[in-house]
């Protein structure tokens, strides 16, 4: 493990509770690999400075079989069945909207509504993980938890791509650029906000890590395909697809 994975290996095994075998190495290997997505460095510094603080820790329960809740958000406690990037990202995203404190509200609900009423992405498998996460995935949420739903499945789209994932379907810049209004929110809105409550050694620290190649093993491709259990839970809903799009208005 590199120095500067070393660093991160340092703040983060502590805060991890695993029930039976332990995977530190993988966990923060995992971790480190979001770095390759420059707009969550901010997030990322942040949950690296509760966890430093010892204000939030990661509780990882490997599961099998076909439970597909694999992940929850839970005060100061991340719960992961699952390893995989696109799991982490969507979990430390609801993370980042309970420690930042700042409401989504209806700033982020317009940029929602800019880029989703009456588009679709152009290239094809961005257009199917579109769908499957925003779309039809949501038909089992109350409308008063879209928001925070969509902006973790933001965070988790971008995990997938090529920059994190060798063998990803789109790159980061294809999520971004399709997302243009939502990605804004983050760049200019979310990410100064939250800014002011990162340590800055650790700011400063992760500038300087150096990332592993992105690579994904056919077993982890099957899973981002397959389980993001959030895509699983329900199919398409025509009545609830109506009044989602009542709500992005």
């Amino acid at each position: 493990m590199s120095h500067s994975l070393e660093f991160l290996k340092k703040i983060i095994v502590p805060q991890l509770h695993f029930e039976g075998v332990r995977q530190d190495e993988k966990f923060v290997k995992l971790f480190a690999g979001l770095y390759h997505i420059e707009l969550l460095k901010d997030g990322l510094d942040l949950i690296l400075t509760k966890l430093k603080q010892k204000q939030l820790h990661f509780d990882i329960q490997i599961i099998k079989g076909w439970d597909t809740n694999v992940g929850c958000f839970l005060t100061n406690k991340i719960i992961l069945r699952e390893l995989s990037h696109n799991i982490l990202a969507h979990e430390m995203a609801h993370a980042l909207t309970s420690v930042s404190g700042i409401n989504l509200g209806e700033e982020f609900l317009q940029c929602v509504g800019y880029d989703m009423k009456g588009r679709e992405p152009e290239i094809i498998t961005l257009r199917a993980e579109v769908k499957r996460l925003m779309v039809d995935a949501l038909s089992s949420y109350p409308p008063q938890q879209f928001l925070d739903e969509i902006f973790a499945r933001y965070f988790e789209l971008l995990s997938i791509s090529r920059n994190v994932i060798s063998n990803g379907d789109f790159t980061t810049t294809d999520v971004m650029g399709f997302f243009i209004n939502i990605t804004n929110f983050i760049k200019k809105i979310f990410n100064p906000q939250i800014r002011k409550k990162i340590d800055p050694q650790i700011a400063q620290l992760t500038n300087k890590i150096e990332l592993p190649s992105p690579r994904q093993s056919f077993r982890d491709k099957i899973s981002a395909q397959k389980q993001s259990s959030w895509g699983n839970r329900a199919g398409s809903n025509g009545m609830w697809s109506n009044s989602w799009r009542k709500n992005i208005k």
